[in-house]
């Protein structure tokens, strides 16, 4: 099960990381959001499992418990990348309106341009 968790943080970050490379500005957004759900994985994987035990409980005396940390860890990164994810995409949506360009180069190029 680790091996299968493994691959598929490797396979988001390396997703994320090609996206993030590219010139759309819609790309660019898509691959931070991947980037969070890897990181959501990775905070979820870091829970320590043994052979006997399915999912993360704290043994008391009496009763078993889940451990609230990796869940608390986990809601607080999905809300952050939600209200990152949110703002970037007003964000572009403003440079597109006032621009009329959606690809990195070309803004660049227009900085360019005025010095």
């Amino acid at each position: 099960m680790n091996l299968i968790l493994l691959l598929i943080i490797g396979f988001l970050v390396f997703l994320a990381t090609y996206m993030i490379l590219s010139l759309n500005l819609i790309r660019i957004i898509v691959g931070i959001s991947i980037y969070t759900h890897a990181g959501n994985l990775i905070i979820m994987s870091m829970g320590h499992y043994s052979d006997h035990v399915t999912e993360p409980l704290i043994r008391g005396s009496n009763t078993n418990y889940v451990d609230p940390l990796l869940q608390a860890l986990v809601l607080t990164a999905i809300v952050i990348g939600f209200g990152m994810t949110a703002f970037l995409l007003v964000l572009v949506y403003r440079t597109y309106r006032v621009t009329k360009e959606s690809e990195i180069d070309v803004l660049r190029e227009d900085e360019d341009d005025e010095q």
